[in-house]
């Protein structure tokens, strides 16, 4: 049924034009197809948002089956799509790579083999996987101690030339990169670069109890608290996004705890400190110079090479990879996705070969508007239209992946970030949400029996006091009138 829809609804775009006219991108409102019987969309964001014209707001939505426009104010207007961009990022991922890519992150022997036993040096060759996690480690660990080997006798050799030097997409802020939304992007990852700090006071003693998951034996906690009776409060936070400290400051009750997510400074080294000390866990010592001594790791930008294999960790398929980024935002996930996409294209993983891969794949959906920078959405570079994030998801819908890219999308009231947004709204309404300081956005398609009835965009920005307290439910309103009118 779905195979039948899509090519009535591409002869509807070649007949009409829309697909030319979809991409228009020169300010002011653009029609797409024919209207209602009075001339305007059925949908008036203006019902909804009583101050379009001291904001920046962008909103298109449209019937999938006769593709005529739903809702139009501003659609042709670029404003930040915020996270709504990592469904730009996932569909051009998954016309680049396919949604059955996988990660390989390898290890195996650098120079001599000495005997069945041991071995001048480990290698480890990351490619970016953003899903890695302390668990998958220890099993490659263990799988490295299956094939016998139990010393290293030089050092654990860790290449990381898949991404370029850069850490941070362009025009992230400095207040992204010390919470841990903004981590790190890395060739080398574990647990979305992230460490979970754990402090806590035992009984009436002063006296503090730290964790962190995962250790690398990196991370310097800091940790300058007051003991008290009452008025607890607990910061823990890392303030200096190229260190690894972590500072806890505030005050503590009896028998208390506090935890939180902090992002790290040296993601690759610190994955490799993970990834050694799950070495020794299995067995296998790294023992320069002898026993006694730090294991030595080197992190190089130069490929090396592996004379023998020794055990390779596969990650999930993307699209399993991607159904939790859009679920939950990770905006790391997005740029190692980005990144991976430029390694696996031009041989690097950078921002800049990424810029121009998805400028491309806009360029092929129609969306003209488009000037994305990064993977995520947080770059404070990014501008599309309504129009742009529209013609994108149709670009999707149209794909031989399609239901594949539709399923990544979360379902509003049930699932992610939207959760517990258009929880009262009857047909399925699948939605990514973005956010940042005063811009709120959703997009995504309305569903009838699980086939895509109507897609939209609402885009809205420049929000200050209360019209930024109060923007989601009108995002939400002016969404399930659109969901509303499209059944």
């Amino acid at each position: 049924m779905f195979e039948t829809f899509r090519l009535g609804r591409r002869r509807f775009v070649q007949a009409t034009g829309l697909t030319m006219i979809a991409g228009a991108a020169t300010g002011g409102q653009v029609s797409a197809a024919p209207e209602s019987d009075s001339g305007e969309p059925p949908v008036d964001a203006g019902d909804v948002f009583d101050h379009l014209d001291r904001a920046a707001i962008s909103v298109f939505a449209r019937d999938l089956e006769t593709g005529e426009p739903i809702a139009d104010s501003g659609s042709a207007r670029p404003v930040p799509p915020a996270s709504t961009t990592k469904v730009l990022t996932t569909a051009t991922a998954f016309d680049e790579l396919g949604p059955d890519y996988r990660y390989e992150t390898t290890v195996g022997v650098v120079g001599d083999r000495r005997n069945e036993r041991v071995v001048e040096s480990l290698g480890i060759v990351a490619r970016g996987d953003p899903d890695v996690t302390a668990a998958d480690l220890e099993a490659l660990a263990e799988a490295v101690a299956e094939t016998g080997v139990r010393r290293v006798t030089d050092r654990l050799v860790v290449d990381v030339s898949a991404f370029d030097d850069g850490e941070h997409a362009p025009a992230w802020t400095l207040g992204d990169a010390v919470n841990s939304y903004g981590s790190k992007s890395s060739a080398f990852v574990v647990d979305h670069n992230e460490v979970e700090v754990t402090v806590s006071r035992r009984g009436d003693d002063c006296e503090f109890d730290v964790a962190v998951e995962p250790d690398s034996g990196l991370i310097d906690v800091d940790v300058d608290l007051e003991c008290v009776d009452e008025d607890r409060f607990v910061t823990i936070t890392a303030p200096d996004h190229w260190t690894n400290t972590v500072e806890v400051g505030g005050r503590m009750v009896p028998d208390d705890e506090a935890t939180a997510d902090v992002p790290v400074g040296t993601p690759n080294e610190h994955a490799a400190g993970v990834f050694v000390r799950a070495l020794e866990e299995a067995g296998v010592s790294i023992t320069p110079g002898g026993a006694g001594l730090e294991p030595a790791v080197d992190i190089t930008d130069e490929p090396i090479e592996l004379t023998e294999e020794l055990a390779t960790h596969e990650s999930r398929p993307l699209s399993a990879i991607a159904d939790g980024l859009n679920d939950w935002s990770y905006n790391m996930v997005a740029e190692n996705i980005a990144r991976t996409v430029a390694t696996e294209r031009d041989g690097v993983g950078s921002w800049a070969a990424w810029e121009g891969i998805l400028g491309a794949a806009l360029e092929d959906a129609g969306a003209e508007t488009a000037q994305i920078r990064d993977g995520s959405g947080l770059s404070r570079h990014d501008l599309a239209s309504a129009r742009d994030v529209v013609a994108m998801i149709e670009w999707g819908l149209e794909a031989e992946w399609s239901d594949t890219f539709r399923e990544t999308i979360p379902i509003a009231g049930e699932e992610g970030t939207v959760r517990n947004r258009l929880t009262d709204v009857e047909p399925t309404v699948r939605a990514k949400s973005g956010s940042l300081r005063g811009v709120t956005c959703l997009a995504g398609v309305v569903e009838d029996d699980e086939e895509p009835i109507a897609s939209f965009a609402v885009l809205a920005a420049n929000l200050t006091g209360e019209r930024a307290s109060g923007a989601s439910p009108r995002v939400d309103e002016l969404v399930a009138k659109i969901a509303d009118e499209a059944t």
